[in-house]
């Protein structure tokens, strides 16, 4: 990989995980507002601030990941089981962040029946969670898959 896309993509990391601490940190803020708008469901701003910053985590975890994966690739060390690993530690988060973030809309809409247009961001949060695991599937497979070939590559060499 080219050092300028590699530092650049190390940029983007960075303030993505910046952006996303800030989130968390207003994140209860913005639930009390929202609490201020929808006064019965005030005693549900907590939880959901934590299911949410901790959603928010995962994702950090994974931006992490990638940093590391990024340096395997500059290290030339990508088609190893260790980037096996790491792609399997994205995928867990991806799919407990969607969980985290999907839950309290699920349970807003199924079991307190909120007022609140809650079903075309359950939709977005499923969709999109879902997609994005499903690629890291692939994505493993695509990586296990190179990996055999540079192994039998390296023992016909």
């Amino acid at each position: 990989m080219k050092m300028l896309a590699s530092r650049r993509l190390r940029v983007a990391l960075v303030v993505l995980l910046l952006g996303s601490v800030l989130a968390q940190v207003l994140m209860p803020v913005f639930a009390s507002e929202e609490g201020v708008i929808f006064p019965e469901l005030t005693y549900l701003a907590v939880p959901y601030s934590v299911a949410y910053i901790l959603a928010i985590a995962c994702g950090q975890v994974a931006l992490l990941v990638v940093w590391r994966l990024l340096s395997m690739v500059n290290g030339g060390v990508i088609f190893t089981r260790r980037a096996v690993r790491w792609v399997d530690v994205i995928t867990a988060c991806a799919a407990v962040g969607t969980v985290l973030s999907a839950g309290p809309m699920i349970h807003l809409l199924f079991f307190v029946s909120a007022n609140a247009p809650i079903i075309l961001p359950l939709a977005a949060c499923l969709a999109g969670g879902l997609a994005f695991v499903l690629l890291m599937v692939v994505m493993r497979g695509l990586l296990e898959s190179a990996i055999a070939d540079r192994t039998e590559l390296d023992e016909v060499i």
